[in-house]
């Protein structure tokens, strides 16, 4: 059985009057990394979260409408549970995105984030996870000392993330590529110019390139946003990549605009 059905049974035991839509994405980790029984008010939190993140799919578009630009976010396979719309990909098409060069290295890795596209509710980064020589790191899990319930392969390919059960807990848990030691398992958070962490639904592309996604609830973000990394295993290898990245907002009005 797929991630996605396991996902959606899980939900819809535990979760009492939540829909889950059909092309919602397993690396939709803030709303579902952990499937075991919870405290009535993190009931209320992982729905609010959920339903923040339930939106319409993506309009299909013609795939040579935007080949002519080169931002990720542009690209006819980039959806992410309907987060890259035809609104995004028409303001990126206008110049609407920002390039950006950051990187953090450990263990021979580097985390680069090439590109943000912002909006006044919504932010979007584009990532590649990287070796030496520039090419990406190899999708694939150590599940040594594991009660695997999926590998997540087919024909000996890495296809998705396994799946594995927890001693005394229900459900089952989903290990990611892209590891914390954060009790929430998220890796990557926004804050405020106070320090506070922004309240958003959070997506993530889960794999050796990908994107993030923060939405809010439809709440304008601060003025002032840093993104935060704090990652200790990328697929089989530990380490440390820690690191704070501003948040390019100077041309999120246009883009909420474009997008529209």
């Amino acid at each position: 059985m797929s991630i996605e059905k396991k996902i959606s049974e899980s939900l819809a035991n535990q979760i009492e009057g939540v829909t889950v839509p059909a092309e919602v994405d397993e690396r939709v980790r803030q709303s579902f990394r952990q499937f075991h029984t919870k405290t009535k008010k993190e009931h209320k939190t992982m729905k609010k979260r959920l339903l923040a993140l339930g939106l319409t799919a993506a309009i299909l578009i013609p795939t040579g409408v935007f080949a002519l630009n080169s931002s990720y976010f542009a690209g006819p396979d980039v959806n992410l549970n309907g987060l890259v719309d035809d609104g995004v990909k028409r303001a990126v098409s206008e110049g609407l995105s920002v390039t950006i060069d950051q990187k953090i290295t450990d263990q021979g890795i580097t985390v680069h984030f090439d590109e943000m596209y912002v909006e006044e509710t919504k932010i979007l980064v584009h990532y590649k996870i990287e070796r030496e020589d520039g090419s990406l790191v190899p999708y694939e899990f150590d599940t040594t000392g594991l009660q695997v319930i999926s590998d997540g392969k087919k024909d000996n390919k890495q296809v998705e993330n396994p799946t594995y059960q927890q001693s005394g807990l229900e459900g089952f848990s989903v290990l990611n590529f892209i590891g914390t030691e954060r009790k929430d398992n998220l890796p990557f958070t926004l804050t405020d110019a106070s320090g506070k962490e922004i309240d958003t639904g959070i997506a993530e592309k889960d794999k050796p390139e990908g994107m993030l996604a923060f939405v809010t609830s439809g709440k304008k973000l601060p003025s002032t946003i840093v993104l935060h990394v704090d990652i200790d295993r990328i697929g089989k290898t530990k380490g440390s990549w820690k690191g704070q990245i501003p948040i390019d907002q100077s041309k999120a009005q246009k883009a909420t605009e474009a997008a529209k």
